[in-house]
């Protein structure tokens, strides 16, 4: 579908018309609203329990997009990685983040959790090993982390199997979760609890941080 009217900040001279195939380059070229692009990627080497992402280009975008990929870590049994935010270089560790999450299980089982005064955001409630076969695969955004008067707000959905302890039951989660905190963010911390004693994350385990263009 074509789309008819001006642009205000056309990057290619335009009568209002665009094609198709003018919206799909426009897109790859970054310039479409909703495009993403690639702020930084980070791969655990097995040796850190925490992922740190420092240059986040919040005075950029409004609105961020975190993924994980095939997540795992070296503990034994049920470490979760969790999410704190640094505000204006500080990390915020404090039992100030509130969220709340569904989890729903393959074999039909169902859990609601929530917080609101949680020391950091989980994507996921449901613990994970050094098992090959256990891994979190989630998408994450997050809105308003360099708005100075608006609080940080984080919205997730996440696949995985879990640990042993769980009969590695398939399971989903999706929720969020807030900084309640006028500030600027401008930096994201993924760290692992290390539930059954010091572990990491896992090699391989993939991280990506894009930034969502507007129109």
């Amino acid at each position: 579908m074509s789309y008819l009217g001006t642009q205000p900040n056309d990057v290619k001279k335009n009568t209002g018309l665009y094609t198709p195939s003018e919206i799909l380059q426009l897109e790859k070229d970054g310039h479409w609203g909703g495009s993403l692009e690639l702020i930084e990627e980070q791969t655990a080497d097995g040796t850190t329990a925490t992922i740190d992402f420092l240059d986040i280009k919040e005075n950029v975008y409004d609105v961020h997009l975190l993924t994980y990929n095939n997540v795992g870590t070296t503990g034994t049994d049920y470490d979760l990685i969790l999410i704190r935010l640094y505000e204006s270089g500080v990390l915020e560790s404090g039992s100030v983040y509130q969220w709340a999450n569904q989890r729903i299980r393959a074999n039909g089982g169902t859990n609601e959790y929530k917080s609101t005064v949680s020391s950091s955001l989980p994507p996921v409630n449901n613990g994970i090993s050094n098992q090959s076969i256990e891994a979190i695969n989630s998408y994450i955004y997050l809105y308003n982390l360099g708005n100075s008067a608006k609080y940080s707000f984080l919205t997730w959905q996440t696949a995985q199997i879990p640990s042993y302890s769980e009969s590695q039951v398939f399971s989903t989660n999706f929720g969020g979760g807030t900084l309640p905190q006028a500030s600027v963010v401008d930096g994201i911390r993924l760290y692992n609890t290390q539930a059954t004693g010091a572990s990491s994350i896992s090699n391989g385990s993939n991280f990506k941080l894009y930034g969502v263009k507007q129109i």
